[in-house]
């Protein structure tokens, strides 16, 4: 498997061809200057940008106009001389100058258009069903023709095109399908997408078998084997300010944790997302989403733009350098690790099978990952693909589509005395009809109340709230068996809101009468009759979560993987390195705040997730089920001895005190 270095850099060199002296402020002693200042062992170089200008001699693509030498050599060169490794990019979805010398190379969509030719940015998408591939594949032969010793291909803007433009017309029509159906559409876009890959795939290998390769598409896709698999690992785009937020590095990263691929967390130095000149993030932020990186087994990326000048900004790296000291002096026991997690969270996404963008997480995943990162309950995210051995607890989000692979896995999972969390349709037959896997309940159909109410019972100790609680998009109505416990009830209000009959501002109350159930358990499943997953991640009412944990509680006889006294904004995860006979339990903490506005559209008017100051936690204490005698107990790499206890597996310790990351080595 291709290691990947902890300590990189992607240096977006996207520059319009009207911009003068390009690189000439370019100097090899500064340049490594900056490297050293911001601790980099690898820098991504750019070949080609978006606007489709090399930086380099070519006799295939166009150099840019304004480039009198070659900047990519003499970076290279640089790298070379201080052991940095610089992987080369080019981009492959957007290509300005091509677009403009060949306009039937664009994407055209089904209303005849390719693009609003007064819009400024990348919207020009390139066909990959068009000789741009061909075009495009020559570029990437000849670069590793001239560096067959590179670090690697780097290839953006990666994802499916639904085109309509005359060729894939006629294309369509040759693979029997029919372009007036948007399915038959989308089946064409994935031939397509697969076709890419399979040619610059041979492309970028065709100088060296084993150059690394990524396809970059902003989102490694659960499921897409058939795609992911084209990378010889995985960088997973995720900048928090640039649209991504805070937790979904946490998600993606917990998935490709399960796979057979090295992978690094992509955050940006930008206060918003790429491009931004001028921009810059406070260290606070960079060393926290760095330290994040470590905790969920990744290496580390920190995008940056290069001024047309050539010259690099050292107050970029002087603040990259802060958060890169930190993890140049944790790499030891962050380097080779595996993940120790006893719950796994099967992702509702649907058509595993096909490519998906960043954009395409469902709402029930991301509501139950936030539920278990909140929870301080380290979790995987797992493909139709991946084996169940060794969870004590699978999850099933609501909108989960249980497949025949699927169904059978849990069959064999319960038998084995595994415990299953599941909401909303994620039990159900393929029609939703009856349940697939019988929560002890008998299904009666769709309740017509929307919004209707939780109700705490005996079993829900811990939530707070006594009172019915309002939760919307409907709910299941079951007929518990003689042997199912109701674990949550729920109570209808007056009436729907219509024109006819409508009450307050929002909706009627809970109206008087005996509860039916919201959520049933029995040995070995808790189910809630609401998409409660969902309706987190759309509402994020804390009360919702309470109502979780209860059913986690009582599923796993009160036994969490972790406790902890960190906040809820606090974070925790386990890692193992076998080969130095330890684990490795990480702790995250850095507030929040909500900057900005959402007044209009556009980066420069939208509300942002802030991370500026970094608040020191004391006394933190942590007990989490390890599956080996511990025998020692230590910060690191603080070397500090920490006392601790271990009883029925469970190991107890507190960290006196840390700002944003601590690590707990725990040898055995």
């Amino acid at each position: 498997m291709y290691r990947l270095r902890f300590r990189q850099v992607h240096l977006d060199f996207h520059t319009h061809g009207d911009i003068p002296h390009i690189g000439e402020k370019f100097s090899k002693r500064r340049f490594q200057e900056a490297l050293k200042v911001g601790h980099i062992d690898s820098i991504t170089l750019f070949s080609k940008c978006h606007h489709g200008y090399s930086y380099h001699p070519t006799t295939v693509g166009k150099k840019h106009p304004h480039l009198k030498f070659d900047l990519l050599a003499r970076q290279i060169d640089a790298c070379r001389e201080i052991d940095v490794r610089c992987p080369i990019y080019l981009s492959a979805g957007v290509d300005e100058f091509a677009a403009m010398e060949h306009p039937d190379w664009v994407v055209k969509n089904r209303e005849g258009r390719t693009y609003d030719p007064l819009d400024a940015g990348w919207f020009k998408l390139l066909r990959f069903n068009s000789p741009y591939l061909d075009y495009l594949c020559a570029q990437i032969e000849e670069v590793v023709q001239r560096w067959p010793d590179n670090d690697g291909i780097f290839l953006d803007i990666i994802g499916l095109r639904e085109d309509y433009s005359e060729g894939a017309l006629r294309e369509m029509k040759t693979f029997g399908l029919n372009p007036a159906l948007k399915s038959d559409v989308e089946t064409y876009a994935q031939r397509v997408l697969l076709r890419y890959y399979e040619r610059t795939t041979a492309a970028a290998t065709s100088a060296r078998k084993d150059t690394p390769v990524f396809h970059n598409g902003g989102h490694i896709p659960v499921g897409a084997t058939r795609f992911n698999f084209f990378n010889s690992h995985f960088e997973l785009e995720s900048l928090p300010t640039g649209g991504w937020g805070y937790d979904h590095f946490a998600f993606s990263a917990r998935y490709a944790a399960t796979q057979p691929r090295d992978y690094l967390g992509m955050t940006g130095k930008f206060h918003t997302t790429w491009g931004e000149f001028g921009g810059f993030k406070r260290p606070a932020a960079l060393r926290y989403e760095c330290a994040a990186m470590l905790a969920y087994g990744a290496k580390c990326s920190i995008g940056d733009q290069l001024h047309p000048n050539g010259e690099m900004n050292l107050d970029t790296y002087r603040l990259i350098g802060a958060a890169y000291a930190e993890v140049e002096a944790r790499e030891p026991w962050a380097d080779n690790v595996r993940p120790v997690a006893r719950i796994g969270l099967v992702s509702a996404d649907q058509n595993q099978q096909i490519a998906r963008g960043h954009g395409c997480v469902s709402l029930a995943d991301e509501g139950a990952a936030r539920m278990l990162l909140e929870l301080h309950l380290p979790f995987l995210v797992l493909d139709e693909n991946t084996k169940w051995d060794g969870f004590d607890l699978i999850v099933l989000p609501d909108t989960l589509v249980l497949t025949n692979a699927t169904l059978a896995k849990a069959k064999k999972f319960l038998a084995a005395g595994g415990k299953l969390l599941a909401a909303g349709s994620a039990l159900l037959n393929a029609d939703r009809t009856a349940f697939a896997i019988d929560p002890g309940a008998k299904l009666l159909g769709r309740s017509a109340c929307d919004p209707d109410y939780l109700e705490a019972t005996d079993l829900t100790p811990g939530v707070p709230v006594r009172s019915p609680v309002v939760i919307h998009g409907g709910a299941y109505e079951v007929k518990p068996s003689p042997k199912t416990r109701v674990l949550v009830g729920r109570r209808e209000s007056y009436f729907n809101r219509t024109w006819e009959h409508f009450c307050s501002h929002q909706h009627a109350p809970d109206a008087p009468g005996d509860a039916s159930p919201a959520a049933t358990l029995n040995k070995n499943i808790a189910w809630f009759a609401h998409d409660i997953f969902t309706r987190y991640r759309q509402y994020g009412q804390p009360l919702y979560r309470d109502f979780v944990i209860a059913a986690i509680d009582q599923l796993l006889g009160g036994k969490r993987p972790v406790v902890t006294s960190l906040p809820t904004d606090g974070r925790v995860n386990l890692l193992e390195q076998p080969k130095q006979k330890r684990f490795i339990a990480h702790l995250l903490y850095a507030p929040k705040s909500v900057r900005g506005a959402n007044t209009t559209k556009g980066w420069e008017n939208r509300s942002l997730e802030v991370i500026e100051d970094l608040v020191p936690l004391q006394d933190v204490s942590v007990a989490v089920q390890v599956p080996r005698k511990v025998k020692t107990a230590r910060l690191v790499p603080e070397d500090v001895t920490l006392p601790f206890t271990q009883n029925d597996g469970v190991v107890s310790f507190t960290v006196p005190e840390f700002t944003a990351h601590a690590m707990i080595e725990l040898t055995y």
